[in-house]
């Protein structure tokens, strides 16, 4: 029997709504999939760095990068196809252990760092690799003061309660969001798991300044402006 495994799987689906091949888009001279690749490799710690595609551009930049492609099935490639069954797929199909851990990296984060990976793995072994570790950054607004537009079309706040005790950020609990920067997962944990999260992960925090994820073009720019600032 082998030793557990530590693997990085970066899902880099073909199709994209907003940005066109986003996951190939070039910024600052690198693909999306370029950042991801290079950050999981760079950390020294995965015993793969796989990069989970249909897109058979995808895959082939994937091995110039020198990481391992793994063709998921055609079906997985749609955009109503959640990342959870994505994994349970390619854990199958490779026979992965239960003791094996997986660092999912999405290519939408491309300003996370091998500083960032390398904490939430710390955190994860702290904690005695039986939980999931999420990075996170803070709401800008917290959700307390979230407001829809009613069937009328005026605005409704979405937590009446809190809304009317205080309109002041400082009042109310922050929260957090999915950064989409790095999870740190057990096989097992991840079988059992219906969405990507898991239930009451940890969390390790994220910058607001190294947590945008991309899926909008005004954001490929914001994201070109602060990797020339890093590179100065």
């Amino acid at each position: 029997m082998r030793s557990p495994a530590v693997y990085a799987v970066i899902p880099a689906r073909g199709g994209s709504k907003r940005v066109q091949k986003k996951n190939l888009a070039l910024i600052a001279g690198k693909t999306l999939l370029a950042y991801a690749v290079e950050v999981a490799r760079n950390c020294g710690i995965f015993a793969k760095v796989l990069v989970n595609s249909e897109d058979e551009e995808i895959l082939a930049a994937a091995a110039n990068l020198s990481a391992t492609p793994y063709r998921r099935p055609e079906y997985f490639g749609g955009d109503q196809v959640f990342i959870i069954e994505v994994l349970h797929e390619m854990i199958g199909t490779l026979g992965l252990a239960d003791a094996d851990v997986l660092g999912i990296l999405l290519p939408t984060c491309p300003l996370r760092s091998e500083a960032d990976v390398l904490e939430a793995y710390r955190i994860f072994l702290e904690q005695g690799g039986r939980v999931p570790v999420v990075s996170v950054a803070l709401y800008d607004t917290p959700i307390q003061l979230a407001q829809f537009i009613a069937a009328d079309g005026r605005l409704d706040p979405v937590f009446p309660e809190d809304y009317r005790k205080s309109t002041r950020s400082t009042d109310h609990q922050p929260a957090y969001r999915y950064n989409e920067a790095v999870i740190f997962n057990s096989v097992k944990n991840l079988k059992n798991q219906n969405n990507l999260i898991g239930q009451r992960p940890f969390p390790y925090v994220m910058p607001p300044e190294r947590s945008i994820a991309l899926d909008y073009p005004y954001q490929m720019e914001m994201v070109k402006l602060l990797l020339a600032q890093r590179q100065k």
